[in-house]
Formats: C-alpha cells, sequence, structure tokens
C-alpha cells in the first residue's frame, strides 16, 4: 500500500520544514523525489538527509515567484527522469507580520504573490506536464489553518492560503476527467522554522498549546508527510476536490 516505486513527485519549497519531511516521506515510499529551494546553497547538507537511495533524489533551484523558474524547474524534472506523475506545492512565505491598516501595497503584493501566484504557477505547469502525458497523475497544494481562521498581523499570508483552497477545488473540476486528483491540506501549529518566533515565546508557545489545542501539543512535520504518501498515492484516485486540516482538533475547540 501506498507505493510509490518509480513515480516521480515534484516537492516545491523542500529543503527544510514541512516540504523536507513530505519529501523524505515520499522517497521513502519509492519516489524519485525533485527537491526545490530558492537558495539551495543555504542547504549544503539537505542530500545527506536522503541516505538510502540518494540517486533518486534532485535538487533544483527554484523560485516560485518567477514563472521561468517554475517552468525551468519541470523543465528539468523531465530532463531527469522523462515523465511527471505528481507535485506538491510547498513552497511559500509567513506574511509581513503587519496590521492591514499599516501594510504597504509592496508587502501586500510580495506576500500574496509568493503564496498564491507562486502556487498557481507550480500546479499550472504541473497540470499542463500531466495532461500531455495522458496517464493521470497527483496534485497537492500545502495551504494553511490561517486560511479559515483569521490571524492578525497576517492578512497578506491568509488571505493568499485561503485562494490556494479556491484554487485547488477549482483544478480538481478541471483536471478530474484526466484522472488528476487535486487536494489541498490545512496544517495548525507545526513546530518549524517558519514558526520560530512564537516558539521562542514560551509564554505564547504554552497558551497555543493548552488553550487553543485539543490534542495538547504542536505538530511535527513528520506528522503532516504522511497525508501527502497518501495523497499522492493510486490509494488516493477517487479522492479530490478536498480541503484537510490536520491542526490537533484547533479548528473545532
Amino acid at each position: 500500500m501506498f507505493d510509490l516505486t518509480g513515480k516521480t513527485i515534484v516537492v516545491t519549497g523542500s529543503c527544510r520544514g514541512i516540504g523536507l519531511a513530505i519529501a523524505r516521506a515520499l522517497h521513502g515510499q519509492g519516489a524519485n523525489v525533485v527537491i526545490t529551494a530558492r537558495k539551495p546553497a543555504q542547504y549544503p547538507d539537505v542530500l545527506a538527509t536522503f541516505a538510502t537511495a540518494p540517486e533518486r533524489v534532485r535538487l533544483v533551484p527554484c523560485d516560485i515567484t518567477s514563472p521561468e523558474s517554475v517552468a525551468a524547474l519541470f523543465e528539468s524534472a523531465l530532463a531527469w527522469q522523462g515523465t511527471l506523475y505528481g507535485c506538491v506545492a510547498n513552497a511559500g512565505s509567513r506574511g509581513s507580520g503587519q496590521a492591514v491598516c499599516d501594510m504597504d501595497w509592496d508587502a501586500w503584493q510580495a506576500h500574496v504573490g509568493a503564496n498564491l501566484h507562486g502556487t498557481f504557477a507550480t500546479l499550472q505547469h504541473a497540470a499542463k506536464h500531466l495532461c500531455r502525458q495522458g496517464k493521470g497523475g497527483r496534485l497537492m497544494a500545502i495551504s494553511s489553518l490561517s486560511a479559515v481562521k483569521g490571524t492578525a498581523g497576517f492578512a497578506d499570508y491568509g488571505a493568499g492560503k485561503a485562494a490556494i483552497t479556491s484554487l485547488c477545488r477549482s483544478l480538481a473540476l478541471e483536471l478530474a476527467a484526466s484522472a488528476i486528483t487535486v487536494n489541498s491540506v490545512l496544517p495548525g501549529w507545526v513546530e518549524t522554522e517558519m514558526n520560530r518566533d512564537v516558539l521562542a515565546d514560551r509564554r505564547q508557545y504554552e497558551s497555543i498549546r493548552r488553550l487553543r489545542i485539543p490534542l495538547g501539543r504542536w505538530a511535527t512535520p513528520e506528522e503532516i508527510a504522511p497525508l501527502a504518501v497518501y495523497l499522492m498515492s493510486e490509494e488516493s484516485r477517487y479522492h479530490t476536490g478536498d480541503v484537510i486540516t490536520v491542526d490537533g482538533g484547533y479548528r473545532i475547540f
């Protein structure tokens, strides 16, 4: 079950955090994995985390805010393996941390662009290649709990992530006839570098953990990854257009 042997999957923003955990989980199930970073030189040891079968991993620089860079990413993946099976659109930015009344237009554009426009470019290029191949495939995007729960100071982040869920549902309808499934995943609070300031503030961290998460703890990136394995697998072939929350019960509390 969940065997991905011989299947090539692109995972953007995958040199750390949730993206890296997803890439490693897919690789562990036999997939050929293309991992990306805007500046790969910042992650000199990332390939060493794929110690078993390193020949099934390729690191490609990619800036998702550049359509040309995204196009080059998929051309590189195809040149490497000759075919594409799936894509996990994970890369994005955290947001400006500014209130709406204080946010300038450039900050809004930058963060909505990185999250929404970058995801659009990634899924669009992946979808075009999958449709051209005519063999079906799997697409998924990492959104956020902020897509459905407002976060003061991060309206740019939440708006971009909310739009991603709508984008995925529209894509699911457009691509269903081609046997391509499309789903989005909304992680809650996860212990990643992106949340380093909250993790460093023990009072805020403990408040979220004790008062807002019924399971009583934050997630690790490795607890998000198994869902990606399922959504990339043949076993998920009848699962499309979904928005799946993984938040320890935060949303229902």
